[in-house]
């Protein structure tokens, strides 16, 4: 068990890569703690984990309220005593239309869920990890976040900064033992409202048990490594 002893916020685990994520965490030792919006998948989520012989505990959160937010993190440390891993893996396209067609409340929406949400984690549990002088935050980007795309551009504009908010703070905490990754991700089987994909097409894309090995891999590097950017494509194709 190579997480033995730690403790994981996950954030986004009602679907997707998060859920993925809970549950290979889990395994590999972790105690984790998952958050998202949907109680009733987060419940399951931690029955399945202690059905699996491991240990999970949930707490509902709409990581664009910072209010809840920190509470998350109270609630963890306040639990668990400490928080060692925070996996930020909510996200969401929300919305395929030109830019004149995107409302101030969609804009709002995307980047409040795909850049916001992600500083309010970070800030929750950053104090905790100084004392601890320890600690690895995994942001879960897009290859969009690199690469800008038509009709998409409240999501670029997010995943984008997401990079920069992940490289000034990789550096500002390294001094504090505290490392920071960004996963740029390319297209992942999950949840993919409103795009929809046929299932031929969907069959090459990344699945979300590969992309959580993928954070695995991040949260687990040997003492002397880090990776502070890690793009993670499909195979055989460039999406």
């Amino acid at each position: 068990m190579q997480l033995k002893g730690k403790v994981a916020i996950i954030t986004g685990a009602s679907s997707g890569v998060g859920y993925a994520a809970a549950r290979l965490f889990a395994r590999e030792g972790a105690t984790v703690v998952v958050a998202a919006r949907r109680r009733d998948r987060l419940e399951h989520l931690v029955g399945e984990i202690a059905h699996e012989g491991h240990q999970g505990f949930s707490i509902p959160t709409d990581i664009t309220n910072p209010v809840e937010v920190q509470q998350l993190a109270d609630r963890t440390v306040g639990l668990l005593g400490r928080v060692d891993l925070l996996l930020n893996c909510a996200g969401g396209l929300h919305k395929i239309a030109p830019v004149e067609q995107v409302s101030d409340a969609d804009w709002r929406t995307v980047i409040d869920t795909n850049l916001s949400g992600v500083f309010y984690c970070a800030r929750a549990v950053v104090p905790h990890m100084k004392r601890q002088r320890s600690g690895t935050i995994v942001n879960l980007g897009s290859r969009v976040g690199r690469v800008g795309v038509g009709n998409i551009a409240p999501f670029c504009a997010a995943k984008f900064a997401l990079s920069g908010l992940g490289q000034a703070l990789a550096q500002e905490l390294r001094p504090f033992n505290i490392y920071v990754t960004t996963v740029f991700s390319g297209m992942i089987d999950a949840d993919m409202a409103p795009l929809n994909p046929d299932v031929t097409l969907r069959r090459r894309f990344m699945t979300t048990d590969d992309v959580a090995k993928a954070l695995l891999w991040v949260c687990t590097l040997p003492p002397s490594l880090r990776v502070d950017e890690l793009p993670v494509m499909p195979r055989q194709i460039d999406l």
